[in-house]
């Protein structure tokens, strides 16, 4: 992938909308970490980013388990995360504080996304953006989140960057939402991300993730 120059930005992007349920799968609680190294726009970080992308990008299973929330508003809401990947199909089950509240969001391989809600309801997409447009009436890149997550670029969209000297993303904006890296933590030989803060106007999500398991089966 060619990178251009890492761009350094001063402010926040517009946006907005609810996104409890599904979308908070991507959000809260970044602990107090040290600061992170500052940006880098040398050529050999740019050498280290596009090699971590290629290593994470040849696995096709992979696991996260992480504590979640959103704050919107006067509005906040907490939830527990478990993504499991296997061979391109995504398994998300999301439950909020003792087991209520959420529900199994999958995605085939094909993209094709199926919601089914703890109360029993359906929701079928062609992919995970048309469904949650289904669900909550507007258009939100849920897709982006399948990479964000593990600190890539949605290969679709446009973007700026900040990256430091080891190629770790400091901060990504992207699809209207600005991604904040706050800590990593090294699993079998990546730097994976361990507390992330996702933000549009008026809403933030935060990420804490317990437990990263990469290739193998993402049981």
């Amino acid at each position: 992938m060619s990178l251009p120059r890492v761009v350094r930005r001063p402010g926040r992007v517009p946006g907005g909308g609810w996104l409890a349920g599904l979308l908070v799968a991507w959000g809260l609680l970044a602990g107090c970490a040290a600061p992170l190294p500052e940006a880098d726009t040398s050529p050999s970080a740019e050498a280290a980013f596009e090699a971590r992308n290629d290593q994470l990008a040849a696995l096709d299973s992979w696991r996260l388990v992480a504590r979640l929330g959103l704050t919107s508003g006067d509005e906040y809401w907490s939830a527990q995360l478990n993504w499991r990947v296997q061979e391109g199909r995504h398994v998300l089950d999301l439950s909020g504080p003792m087991g209520r509240g959420g529900g199994r969001l999958t995605l085939s391989d094909r993209g094709r996304a199926l919601l089914v809600t703890r109360s029993g309801e359906r929701f079928e997409a062609r992919d995970p953006d048309a469904l949650v447009a289904q669900v909550l009436g507007e258009s939100i890149p849920v897709s982006g989140m399948i990479y964000w997550v593990r600190g890539l670029l949605h290969p679709e969209a446009t973007y700026q960057l900040d990256i430091d000297a080891d190629g770790r993303p400091l901060e990504i904006l992207q699809s209207g939402w600005a991604i904040g890296y706050t800590e990593f933590e090294e699993v079998d030989g990546v730097q994976m991300p361990v507390a992330m803060v996702l933000e549009r106007e008026g809403v933030e999500l935060r990420a804490r993730i317990g437990r990263w398991q990469l290739g193998g089966e993402a049981r």
